[in-house]
């Protein structure tokens, strides 16, 4: 299921990158013909007019729906052959970042194919009236290596794209989005760094066939004015079995929103379409340590999936790890979204002062209109590692698209420093510990800490822990008492071990209290 693209650790080290500074740019609306004239950078082709939006790359999708797929040029061996080591050290010259000379909100820099970066895209600029390609130029980057550049054919595509704003608060500009690998995507807020990503399809995504990775083959980025503070970009989408037109709207703050508009066209059937599907890497946790020897308490980009239906309070599943794959289906109807979050932000929690997995950033998916009946699958693959995105999620429908029809869905993406997106309910899961009571043998512990919204009074009585299991055990015991030291609700239940391997519990919990106000419900699969 996953590939090494979907991490996209190796070009980028910082989220930080200072091209210039700001202060001094004259925003001076000018000709066309004279900014192309007069900008240092990427060289563009010649203009063509047209009128670029969403309808127009959804016409290119139909059109390219209706021939018979073919694979992209193989990248030259020269570069496929890049260890690690000699693809890091080509980097992009800071100085011929798209629009940076003309001092707009916005500036792009394009990622060099090779090592594990194959894919080719075509890039496009476009304005209200025109659009123009913007050709591989070697001279955009610097190379440790002169006789690699000697070596490169003269038609050489883009590996991807990365894009930086003004818009911070500090003086440089500031990496806030990059496109890399398949239609792998991964943004920040201001002050966070990368972590998990997002793409624009899974396709057979966690079933035993061979998993269909979708590429974003063209975009085409909508040059901004002065005082923009969005960006836009358009995407068509290719793969053996579908194509697609993506609409992408980026928002940049310390909450980073990308609105999302996209529709489908199916060549063939599939069997499983995950919708606006989330990518993330957990290794270990307060819920599952690690035997090594590692001086960090927990690894991961992302600790828990959250999914929130209307009218209900929403499910809070913390991610696990185990020697095998494990599939869980939350079946929704009415549905509000979901998300992969990083919600501890304690330094101390991960003591890792490189990665910086406190400062990872949650990924909260906003579904727009009526999506339907369908599922939040979530897979949890076995790794041994940090450096493998092994946890992906997201929505699919109820009945699946089949050959020949026409899909759409839209949504935003908040990308943030928040444990849980706006408007969330007070009483969240703050942890997840298990263990053993000597005092009880055969039977397995779950230790669960909730927020509270405030302090009891004094004799007041603690919520009632409503619980349920399903699988090969039952509850033994619950507790529920206030904990002064972490100012959270505990709740203890006692649950009968475990005896087969290949056994699966599914255990739930929720707090209900006296004014009739409930938390989030707590959910987990525990499996031997």
């Amino acid at each position: 299921m996953s590939v090494p693209t979907s991490r996209q650790d190796v070009p980028i080290d910082s989220v930080s990158v200072e091209l210039c500074n700001k202060s001094g740019y004259a925003r001076l609306t000018l000709s066309l013909a004279l900014i192309l004239a007069l900008s240092s950078g990427p060289m563009v082709n010649a203009m063509r007019r047209v009128d670029v939006d969403f309808e127009y790359v959804s016409e290119q999708a139909a059109e390219l729906a209706e021939k018979r797929f073919r694979s992209q040029r193989p990248m030259p061996q020269v570069l496929r052959d890049l260890s690690y080591d000699e693809y890091q050290q080509i980097s992009y010259n800071n100085n011929e970042y798209l629009w940076l000379q003309e001092g707009l909100p916005f500036a792009v820099g394009f990622f060099h194919p090779g090592y594990l970066f194959e894919d080719r895209v075509d890039v496009r600029e476009f304005t209200a009236t025109h659009e123009q390609r913007i050709p591989y130029q070697s001279k955009l980057f610097e190379f440790g290596d002169e006789k690699l550049v000697r070596s490169l054919p003269s038609s050489l595509d883009f590996s991807g794209f990365r894009i930086s704003t003004d818009l911070a608060e500090d003086t440089h500009y500031t990496e806030v989005v990059s496109f890399l690998g398949a239609s792998y995507f991964r943004a920040v807020g201001f002050g966070h760094t990368y972590g998990a990503s997002t793409r624009g399809l899974a396709v057979n995504s966690g079933l035993s066939l061979e998993e269909e990775f979708p590429r974003f083959t063209r975009v085409w980025l909508g040059k901004p004015l002065g005082n923009d503070r969005s960006l836009t970009i358009y995407a068509l989408m290719n793969s053996p079995s579908l194509t697609g037109a993506y609409q992408f709207v980026l928002k940049p703050g310390r909450v980073t929103v990308i609105d999302v508009k996209m529709r489908i066209f199916l060549r063939e059937s599939v069997q499983s379409f995950g919708v606006a599907p989330i990518t993330s890497m957990f290794w270990r946790g307060e819920n599952r340590m690690s035997p090594e020897t590692d001086y960090r308490p927990e690894v991961h980009d992302s600790d828990g999936l959250i999914i929130r239906e209307r009218d209900t309070n929403p499910i809070w599943r913390p991610l696990d790890l185990d020697d095998r794959t494990r599939l869980s289906y939350f079946s929704v109807d009415a549905f509000d979204g979901f998300g992969l979050m990083q919600r501890d932000r304690l330094f101390d929690h991960y003591q890792d002062m490189e990665a910086d997995y406190h400062r990872r950033p949650s990924i909260w998916i906003d579904a727009k209109g009526d999506w339907g009946r369908g599922f939040v699958k979530l897979v949890e693959l076995p790794t041994d590692g940090e450096f493998d995105d092994n946890i992906i999620a997201f929505f699919e429908p109820a009945v699946l698209p089949e050959k020949g029809e026409i899909v759409n869905y839209e949504y935003s993406i908040q990308w943030s420093g928040h444990g849980e997106p706006l408007g969330y309910v007070a009483e969240t899961v703050t942890s997840t510990r298990l263990g053993e009571d000597q005092s009880y043998p055969g039977t397995h512990l779950f230790v669960v800490e909730f927020e509270a919204g405030k302090e009891p009074a004094d004799g007041e009585e603690p919520p009632e822990a409503v619980t349920s299991i399903g699988g090969p055990s039952v509850i033994r015991d619950t507790q529920v008492r206030w904990n002064p030291y972490s100012r959270s609700w505990r709740v203890t239940l006692r649950v009968d071990s475990v005896d087969k391997d290949d056994a699966a519990v599914e255990l739930r919990c929720q707090l209900k209290f006296a004014d009739e106000s409930a938390s989030e419900i707590w959910s987990y699969q525990w499996t031997r």
